[in-house]
């Protein structure tokens, strides 16, 4: 019965075709973007996500790189003996606002992308630190450390323009947290609010453009860091979790224009962040040392914005990870995004299979009928 032989072939090609998929789209690679003898930290993306500033201590002191995003064409943008930290970009793309000085002094400064000219925005004698554009590039926000308190400040992007204080005793001496002091704050699409961390209690808050007090919108009984605003108006933050045996960190999103419960980006990361989304939210950037230096990473989410990273340290490969879900490792096949065209060929091939096996059935009763 040569047409059944040729329907079940195919029968088991489309099978095999969707098995292939599935299994293809099971595992998404992460992506090493550099690999030298240093730390290579602080992934910043770009706005049209074509390339990424990093800061990197290979010649010495942390210096100012900028690469293409799959790695290749690394340029370097500052040199000599200051130590130059916290690269943001411009939204026109074409400056980025970093931090430089030492660990007595640190002033906010301009590098123009192009011609790596620099240009002083802050003369505090303090720290400043840890810069952020608003979305029309018009100011710069940073936190500021003197007199023995923390707080957010924002500035024209003009040489002798003042600066103007937005928060009030955010952090001390007693309460200074590296989560507060080791981010960005962010601003808002449309430049009205922005997202920080609470010095206090490490919670995410927002506050006004122009300043004044912060409300949260974080469980008050988790521990979260790193807020970062999407272009669609959604919050990227992430919380960490420290037990006995080991530290991770979960990744959520929360859209606080609508008051709609938050969502898992990813969770149970052996990645203790900050991590950079990128503009299409399609892509994360984080730094890791699970080579042994810091290096930094890329990982493509999937079609319903998860994140595929691995639970725990030792499942962590270079190369692949399996997407992880709420709580373990997915123990079975998950369709991929263009299933489709398989799921329907699968389907069809089975209901003629189903249908010719029925009727050669009943041709062979016929026939052995007396």
């Amino acid at each position: 019965m040569p047409a059944l032989r040729a329907l079940r072939v195919l029968y088991v090609a489309a099978f095999l075709a969707l098995a292939t998929s599935v299994a293809t789209a099971a595992a998404t690679p992460i992506r090493q973007l550099t690999n030298t003898q240093a730390s290579n930290i602080r992934p910043s993306w770009s706005p049209d996500g074509k390339r990424i500033a990093f800061q990197s201590n290979r010649d010495g002191p942390y210096h100012i790189y900028v690469m293409d995003s799959d790695g290749s064409n690394v340029r370097q943008l500052t040199s000599g003996d200051a130590d130059d930290r916290h690269p943001a970009w411009s939204p026109d793309g074409k400056v980025l606002a970093i931090d430089s000085g030492d660990q007595a002094k640190r002033e906010i400064f301009l590098i123009d992308v192009s011609s790596r000219q620099r240009t002083q925005i802050t003369k505090l004698d303090a720290i400043a630190s840890f810069p952020s554009w608003s979305p029309d590039g018009s100011q710069v926000s940073f936190y500021l450390y003197q007199a023995g308190t923390m707080d957010l400040w924002a500035t024209p992007r003009d040489q002798n323009a003042i600066p103007t204080r937005l928060t009030r005793n955010l952090a001390n001496e007693q309460n200074n947290q590296c989560t507060f002091a080791c981010h960005a704050a962010s601003w808002s699409p449309s430049g009205s609010m922005i997202a920080l961390s609470d010095g206090d209690s490490a919670r995410v808050l927002l506050i006004a453009a122009s300043g004044g007090a912060g409300t949260p919108i974080s469980p008050t009984d988790e521990r979260s860091h790193f807020p970062t605003y999407l272009p669609d108006g959604r919050v990227v933050y992430v919380t960490e979790h420290v037990s006995q045996d080991q530290s991770w960190t979960d990744l959520w999103t929360i859209d606080p224009a609508s008051g709609a419960p938050r969502s898992e980006l990813a969770t149970q990361v052996q990645a203790q962040g900050p991590f950079e989304v990128s503009n299409d939210t399609r892509q994360l950037l984080f730094a890791s040392p699970r080579t042994g230096n810091f290096e930094i990473y890329a990982v493509t989410l999937d079609a319903a914005g998860k994140a595929a990273l691995a639970t725990k340290p030792e499942r962590i490969n270079p190369d692949t990870v399996s997407q992880v879900p709420a709580e373990k490792p997915a123990n079975g096949l998950t369709l991929p995004q263009n299933a489709e065209p398989y799921l329907l060929v699968f389907g069809i091939l089975a209901l003629l299979t189903v249908g010719v096996e029925s009727v050669f059935r009943a041709r062979r009763r016929a026939r052995s009928k007396p």
